[in-house]
């Protein structure tokens, strides 16, 4: 519970603009969570902290911070829609298309080619780009 509290204040804390603090407090949260071990009847985090944390440097426009939070994050939750993407577009933005190709075709892959969620279409739109 602790943790939802602390990722919670630190989304208040972005949304104010005290972009310094949020990320400490969200690398906090992701941090706690990631030394907490779920037992293995109950369900996993509704999104983790640590794709919470990749979020935030996403959207404050630290792409290769956001990069490696999310590749952390992918190898703990593996195939996550939001992880999969972030990390794909994190890979888009700081330059590194190998990684934007690789990270795009998962989450293709595992969508049925009529899924119309804006983040698959970007996603498929940079692949039938790259293959150009």
């Amino acid at each position: 519970m602790n943790i939802q509290i602390i990722a919670a204040r630190a989304w208040m804390l972005f949304e104010k603009k005290e972009t310094g603090q949020a990320l400490e407090q969200m690398t906090i949260a992701a941090d706690m969570e990631d030394a907490t071990e779920k037992h293995p009847v109950t369900p996993g985090e509704v999104i983790p902290a640590r794709e919470l944390l990749g979020d935030m440097f996403l959207k404050a426009g630290h792409y290769k911070e956001a990069l490696t939070v999310y590749e952390d994050d992918l190898k703990r939750h593996p195939n996550r829609f939001n992880g999969l993407y972030g990390a794909g577009y994190a890979a888009e933005k700081s330059g590194d298309p190998i990684k934007a190709k690789s990270y795009y075709q998962q989450l293709s892959d595992l969508c049925m080619a009529g899924a119309t969620r804006p983040e698959l279409i970007a996603a498929r739109n940079y692949l039938k780009k790259s293959k150009s």
